[in-house]
């Protein structure tokens, strides 16, 4: 069922303010190219102009209108990582690039990639290769450069119009009076004050974040007093040679004022803050900054009041950010200081601290909340890895080891092996510490079913962990090779995996047991080996003992799948009911569509098959876990179950069904799934056109025709056409593996064993 989605734009708390003709321009030039770049200075606002047209122009875009935040990425290699992220991609491949273009190709959306100078080639290529493989994404990009691309449309953003007019309210003046009343309730805007208003707004050159921080003042100063203090401010600036354009010397004049301002503790709290990325705590401020606790305290109080940081809570958690001209700002005055290199290393360590925990906060009842800390932290990780990259490559490798449950279960996978390999790059040494490193990066290689990269790191950690005498990390090893083994040999990988469990139980290591657990569980129901109870119910036993949520999510899922094949459906549903309890507490977990599917077989097997394919929509909207084992029991056993389900209830109830619980809200979703709420009225789905003749019934209907993806049916037609899976990779600019992946589900929706089988269908159907 196709559905109109919103994409990630955010409402903004303030009034959007003017800017009719540029949002015109814009209403008029995006039909017209594919890549829109809003041209100009910091503090011009541009990120507010972009989300104002991407909430303009949204109905033109079907599947949505996405805001890709880069301020705060300093690393080039992450832009792509950031944009699957924010379009909630799944991230299943060590080459994210090609998934992402094949995930963009039969889409119709507009990508707003925000604050691209700093990251300008990165977001070049990106946005030249995202053109040139799919027709209908459109990209609007703000920029202090352009991106220099061919077709690139650059649309200047001025500053706001500045009336001449005596009287006459110019969109300047709109925007720092509200802003001034904001900020003062007492303050009022008169026949009397008017020219001195209107004068500020001249001399700011209509800036608005020069105008806002201006009408911040109006709490202390008169309209008089503001303009004679920046009379003072820019004829200091503007004394003697500047090579700075002359609207960037007006941003940093207005900054410059307000820290001037400042106390001297709050000017070196501010200076010192300017190392944090997306966001800090109050506990991050005052293990990072040089301060006494209480006169921290006093001055981020000051900065708080002063507008320079801003205060948000992120439920019960209070967060304090800055702008990013405010924040840069800062940042040249802590390097011009000396000090820049201490305060990285203060901020590096706090968060080497957090991500440390996760040795015994993963596989224990702390999971929840450090998953929840490191997902609030993300911005504020990688900055720190990447500086300890450069200062302090060793630790920063044990770093990045201990973070890999955080990249493997929060759909970070590519992004976590870019550092595990970047660290391992930097840190040649034969030690532990890489032996660890290149095990975390085998796994998440198997993982991404990068077989030749997993099997080169596997081998060389064995052969490192044999020279080191290294005990410690067999059990692991073991791990990877049964993760490795899946793909060419199923039961030597469970037989590994065995292995894994008891040396991981001899060693003590209850983190490798739980997950050695979970992974030869999923390879026994595979290849419906014996022993599968056995596996399941110790799995749930020792997450029990250890209290932990996601492991033990995982493991109420895996006995609730034992449960649905004894044919134990109440037992089922109940765990998996529990599973999905446990797992909700996680933002991002990959495994809570698994275990909505697990409801869905559940509730099929005992005949209410509404119910189940609410649940299977539910849990597609959801996204498909990136684990490849996890992946490959869907395509084997949940395929075949969605067809009894379709079968039971016929194409156009199932179709119904199907879309509702797609359409659902997470939180609504999750409701559903636990029976706190009835199902919802669906909206009735137009019937698919009629079949100019009857299709074989071993073939799918032209209904079913329907179900594939528009990239689907292109791997159908190049089926059908005798390409090889290496051709049509190479035709459609996929991964080989991705078009395996895409023959094999095809084969699975339309009941076909054979691409010989395919491509007669496909012909059939004229396709």
């Amino acid at each position: 069922m196709a559905r109109r989605v919103n994409g990630n734009l955010p409402e903004e708390v303030t009034s959007f303010v003017g800017r009719r003709a540029e949002l015109a321009t814009a209403k008029r030039l995006l039909p017209t190219t594919r890549v829109l770049t809003l041209l100009g200075p910091g503090g011009m606002g541009k990120t507010r102009l972009s989300r104002q047209i991407g909430h303009l122009v949204s109905r033109a875009f079907p599947d949505g209108v996405w805001l890709v935040e880069l301020a705060d990425v300093q690393d080039p290699g992450l832009v792509t990582l950031s944009v699957a992220e924010a379009l909630d991609l799944r991230d299943e491949s060590t080459a994210p690039l090609p998934r992402l273009t094949e995930f963009l190709a039969d889409k119709r959306l507009l990508l707003i990639l925000d604050n691209c100078e700093h990251l300008i080639e990165a977001c070049a290529t990106l946005v030249g290769r995202i053109i040139a493989t799919t027709p209908d994404v459109r990209v609007l990009a703000t920029s202090r450069e352009v991106l220099g691309i061919p077709g690139e449309q650059v649309m200047p953003v001025p500053p706001l119009t500045v009336s001449d007019t005596p009287g006459e309210e110019g969109d300047a003046l709109q925007l720092f009076v509200e802003r001034a009343s904001a900020a003062n309730p007492a303050f009022e805007a008169t026949t009397a004050n008017h020219a001195v208003l209107a004068e500020i707004c001249r001399r700011l050159e209509g800036m608005p974040l020069a105008l806002e921080l201006a009408a911040l003042r109006l709490r202390m100063f008169t309209p008089e007093q503001i303009l004679d203090r920046l009379d003072d401010t820019m004829g200091l600036l503007s004394a003697g040679p500047r090579t700075a354009p002359q609207r960037q010397q007006t941003i940093e004049g207005a900054i410059r004022w307000s820290y001037n301002l400042c106390t001297a503790a709050e000017q070196t709290l501010w200076e010192q803050l300017s190392v944090f990325a997306g966001g800090f705590d109050i506990d991050a401020a005052e293990a990072v900054c040089e301060l006494a606790p209480g006169a921290l305290i006093e001055a981020l109080t000051g900065l708080v009041d002063k507008s320079v940081v801003m205060l948000r809570f992120d439920g019960d958690v209070a967060r304090y950010s800055m702008l990013e001209p405010i924040r840069q700002f800062a940042a040249d005055r802590l390097a011009e200081r000396g000090t820049a290199q201490q305060v990285r290393a203060r901020h590096r360590e706090h968060y080497r601290q957090l991500a440390m925990r996760g040795q015994t906060a993963y596989w224990t009842g702390e999971d929840v909340d450090w998953f929840r800390e490191l997902s609030r932290e993300h911005a504020n990780l990688r900055a720190a890895l990447r500086s300890g990259l450069e200062d302090d490559p060793l630790r920063t490798m044990a770093t990045v080891t201990v973070l890999r449950p955080f990249w493997e279960h929060n759909r970070f996978l590519s992004e976590g092996y870019r550092w595990l390999t970047d660290s391992l790059s930097r840190n040649p040494e034969r030690t532990a510490e890489r032996a660890k490193a290149l095990s975390s990066a085998a796994s998440l290689a198997a993982l991404l079913g990068d077989q030749e990269s997993a099997a080169r790191l596997v081998a060389e950690c064995m052969e490192l962990a044999a020279t080191l005498d290294d005990d410690d990390i067999l059990a692991e090893v073991a791990l990877d090779r049964s993760l490795l083994a899946f793909a060419s040999d199923r039961e030597r990988s469970l037989e590994l995996g065995r292995s894994a469990i008891a040396l991981a139980a001899e060693h003590g290591q209850r983190a490798i047991e739980m997950d050695s657990h979970a992974f030869s569980f999923m390879a026994a129901m595979v290849l419906e080996a014996p022993g599968r109870t056995e596996l399941a119910e110790r799995f749930l036993e020792l997450t029990d003992h250890s209290g932990s949520h996601l492991l033990g999510g995982l493991a109420l899922w895996t006995v609730g799948i034992d449960h649905w094949r004894r044919g134990e459906l109440e037992a089922a549903a109940e765990f998996h009911g529990r599973a999905i309890e446990q797992l909700a507490l996680f933002e991002r977990c990959i495994w809570l569509s698994s275990a909505f599917e697990g409801l869905a077989w559940t509730v099929s097997a005992g005949g209410d098959h509404d119910r189940a394919a609410r649940l299977l929509g539910a849990a597609e909207s959801l996204q498909r876990s990136t684990i490849r084992l996890a992946h490959t029991i869907t395509v084997a056993v949940g395929e075949k179950e969605r067809l009894k389900v379709r079968e039971a209830l016929g194409e156009d109830a199932f179709r119904t069904a199907f879309g509702a619980g797609a359409s659902l809200p997470l939180s609504e979703a999750i409701d559903y799934a636990l029976g706190h709420t009835a199902a919802p009225e669906p909206e009735p789905v137009a019937a698919p056109p009629a079949l100019k003749r009857a299709a074989r019934s071993t073939t799918a209907t032209l209904s079913e025709t329907n179900m594939l993806t528009r990239r689907q049916k292109d791997v159908a037609r190049l089926v059908a056409a005798g390409h090889s899976n290496k051709r049509i990779a190479a035709d459609l600019v996929i991964s080989v593996r991705t078009a395996e992946t895409h023959v094999e589900h095809i084969l699975t929706k339309l009941g076909l064993t054979s691409r010989t089988q395919l491509a007669a269908w496909a012909h059939e159907h004229d396709l």
